[in-house]
């Protein structure tokens, strides 16, 4: 099989402003803070000086992308680098991302790829992405999984939040008369930590399904890409299809503003 997990290129060396970078670094040291800090932990953060960073903090304070708090002293992000991040945020399509990602992720797996949604009838698929190698199925765009007993379904709800998740449950169990598996909860935690989930199919026996999450702003699944396949073919590459699948979901879903990461 060719391809690599990630089809992302490197361009060739451009020519940088350092004073742009310099302060691109400060206001990146005031985002992974996650909170009001203090300028010598700023400054320690990227290896400056105090002397520059307070410069640097200046110049963003005055574009309105850093605050000091007049009491305690401590930096923060400003109301423009809020402005900025709602609207980057207001940009961004799960879906389109998701999609233009799957045919290098078919690339490098040889299996398909599914992109499914919570929809009001369970995990509905709404894109597949055919491999080069001879599949069949009866899977479609528009067929839905079981929610408790599907990787797609696990996932999905592993990552929805606990109030939602619980009437999801009792109502795919009570609707559909699904049997959730034992233990579902301790499952859906193990998910959560490792990012991915697999299946052997209780409707198609013979394939094998492995599903990570598209995560939002808020840490939530707001779609799900699945790998699928005969059940040799997928363990056959498992390790690989992990690796790729899971560096892909978390490559996305981090554009998409969650600050989770599995890969």
């Amino acid at each position: 099989m060719t391809g690599q997990c990630d089809s992302a290129k490197k361009g060739r060396g451009r020519r940088r402003i350092q004073s742009a970078d310099k302060a691109t670094e400060v206001l990146l040291a005031l985002v992974n803070a996650g909170k009001a800090t203090p300028l010598r932990d700023l400054a320690r953060a990227i290896g400056m000086p105090n002397s520059l960073a307070h410069r640097y903090l200046a110049s963003l304070m005055a574009s309105g992308l850093a605050v000091q708090n007049e009491i305690t002293g401590l930096y923060d992000l400003g109301p423009t680098a809020v402005r900025i991040g709602a609207s980057a945020l207001a940009r961004v399509d799960h879906l389109r991302l998701a999609s233009e990602a799957m045919p290098q992720l078919v690339a490098s797996t040889g299996l398909p790829a599914l992109l499914s949604v919570l929809g009001d009838r369970g995990p509905t698929i709404v894109r597949w992405e055919r491999s080069f190698v001879p599949f069949i199925t009866t899977l479609s765009v528009g067929s839905t999984f079981q929610l408790t007993n599907s990787a797609t379904g696990r996932v999905l709800l592993a990552f929805t939040p606990e109030q939602v998740r619980n009437d999801l449950i009792e109502l795919a169990v009570s609707r559909n008369l699904e049997q959730p598996p034992a233990k579902l909860l301790e499952h859906l935690e193990k998910i959560r930590k490792r990012g991915y989930d697999e299946a052997e199919s209780v409707l198609i026996p013979g394939l094998s399904a492995i599903s990570a999450p598209i995560l939002d702003v808020q840490n939530e699944a707001a779609a799900c890409l699945t790998l699928i396949g005969a059940s040799p073919d997928v363990q056959r590459i498992k390790a690989k299809a992990i690796s790729c699948l899971v560096e892909t979901s978390t490559r996305i879903s981090q554009v998409c503003g969650s600050n989770l990461s599995f890969a």
